[in-house]
């Protein structure tokens, strides 16, 4: 961000910003052509530049109004100058700090942590809010196995919404709806890990849309 308590960045910022836009009108000259006086950041051939293409591009009344301000040098650039100048550094290294390079994201860490928050996010099933967290999973592996020795079993299973009872085919179809869950998880992330390698996926954005388990999974 460019300093509040100076006027010259403002100034600038909103000169290049319309600039870039293909916007002429008449403040923009007159910015320019002040800017160039100051020789601000050692740029005045730029700014000049920048003022006489700027004033190229108004009406003819605005246009010449400006022109009749113009000083002897700089009334001669309207003859010279017919194209838009090259941004200088000194400018340039300036405007860059406004704006920082945002730090490079890690695609691959940050679709783990999507894979992660999806597996342990749960999932409902007959109605029941099942947990999947890596606690929850360990439990649930622990009753399933426990399910198959004993088919006549009844437990009393604590779900997010409270107690249920339930039998052994209940707890049987439990664990393997979470282990269903928690390797289609692992599918999805291979799949989009793949996509990120191949470059059709680039963007957290896109790692969010596709992070996503169809229904019943």
């Amino acid at each position: 961000m460019y300093r509040i308590d100076s006027m010259y960045e403002a100034m600038v910022d909103a000169l290049l910003s319309a600039r870039k836009e293909n916007r002429s009108e008449r403040w923009m000259p007159a910015v320019a052509i002040w800017l160039g006086r100051q020789q601000m950041w050692n740029a005045q051939d730029f700014w000049l530049g920048t003022a006489i293409m700027l004033i190229k591009g108004l009406p003819d009344e605005e246009r010449l109004a400006i022109e009749a301000q113009l000083s002897k040098a700089e009334d001669a650039l309207m003859e010279t100058v017919t194209d838009w100048p090259e941004i200088p550094q000194s400018v340039a290294s300036v405007v860059a700090t406004w704006t920082p390079t945002p730090e490079a994201v890690d695609l691959f860490a940050y679709l783990a942590a999507k894979r992660y928050q999806l597996e342990t996010g749960g999932i409902t099933l007959q109605g029941m809010r099942i947990e999947t967290d890596r606690q929850s999973q360990s439990m649930i592996t622990g009753a399933f196995a426990y399910a198959k020795e004993d088919p006549d079993l009844t437990v009393e299973f604590k779900t997010k919404d409270g107690f249920v009872s339930l039998t052994s085919a209940q707890l049987t179809a439990i664990g393997a709806a979470v282990a269903q869950h928690v390797q289609a998880s692992f599918a999805k992330e291979k799949e989009v890990y793949d996509a990120i390698k191949a470059g059709t996926i680039t963007t957290t954005a896109e790692i969010d849309a596709a992070m996503v388990l169809s229904q019943g999974v």
